[in-house]
Formats: C-alpha cells, sequence, structure tokens
C-alpha cells in the first residue's frame, strides 16, 4: 500500500522573551492543507458511492491496476445506549426521578477541553491593509 509523504514543517526559533508569534506562513499552510483535505473528503465519500452502486450491481474490477477493491460484507447492531439508560432509570428512579438522575449523570461526568482550529477569512488582508506585526515575528539572523 502506498503512503504520502507529508514534508516536515520547521518552525523558526524566536526569542524567548517574547511570546511565541503564528506566523503567516504557518496560518496558510493549515489553511491549504484543510482545503486541500476537504476536497480530498468530499471526493472519496463521492467515488465510495459510486463504488457500492457499481459493487451492488454486480460489476467485475479490472485488473490492471496495481490496487484491488476488497469488499467486506459486515452486520452491524446500533444500540441506542442513551434510551435503554433512560428507561432502567425510570425503573429504578421512577419516571419524576429520570430527570434528576439525568442531571446528576451530565453534572458528574469529567469535562475534557478541546480546542478546534477553524479557517476564516482575514478581513484585513482582503481589504488590502497592512496590519501591524506582532513583536518577535521578524526573522532576525542569530
Amino acid at each position: 500500500m502506498a503512503t504520502a509523504k507529508v514534508p516536515a514543517i520547521s518552525f523558526p526559533a524566536q526569542p524567548s522573551n517574547l511570546p511565541p508569534t503564528i506566523t503567516a506562513e504557518l496560518i496558510s499552510k493549515y489553511a491549504e492543507i484543510s482545503s486541500l483535505a476537504s476536497g480530498l473528503e468530499a471526493q472519496q465519500k463521492e467515488l465510495r458511492a459510486e463504488l457500492l452502486k457499481l459493487y451492488a450491481a454486480g460489476a467485475e474490477q479490472e485488473e490492471t491496476s496495481p490496487y484491488l477493491l476488497n469488499f467486506v460484507e459486515q452486520e452491524r447492531r446500533n444500540v441506542d445506549w442513551k434510551n435503554h439508560a433512560l428507561a432502567l432509570a425510570a425503573k429504578v428512579f421512577g419516571v419524576d426521578g429520570v430527570a434528576k438522575w439525568q442531571a446528576g449523570a451530565e453534572q458528574s461526568a469529567p469535562v475534557t477541553p478541546i480546542t478546534s482550529i477553524r479557517v476564516k477569512p482575514n478581513a484585513v488582508f482582503a481589504a488590502g491593509i497592512t496590519p501591524k506585526k506582532p513583536a518577535g515575528s521578524e526573522r532576525r539572523p542569530q
């Protein structure tokens, strides 16, 4: 199976007495890769649907490619555990106690902080205004 080679990203050294700067180069690289990944995922979903339709119609694979597709039939069961838990809570705590039990369960659940990165347009750049660079963003010879 072939794998894509992704070049390593080097981070320029910054003076330790200044806060680090996320450079325009890194932002642009992240935005470009995110866009490419989204586009490729959409293409993969479309192609997957087309391949499954062909497979269901009994299509045969050409054997002139370095790859072949292996269609594996599986069975899955989807269990709605939340509804089962609520039904069990109703049996244990009664219909009136379910809301109290649910609120307590939600409050006692551990919190996991997650940072999302979303790409958004830079209005200052689009307007053609030259913004002031953050301190320490200039590359200085060492």
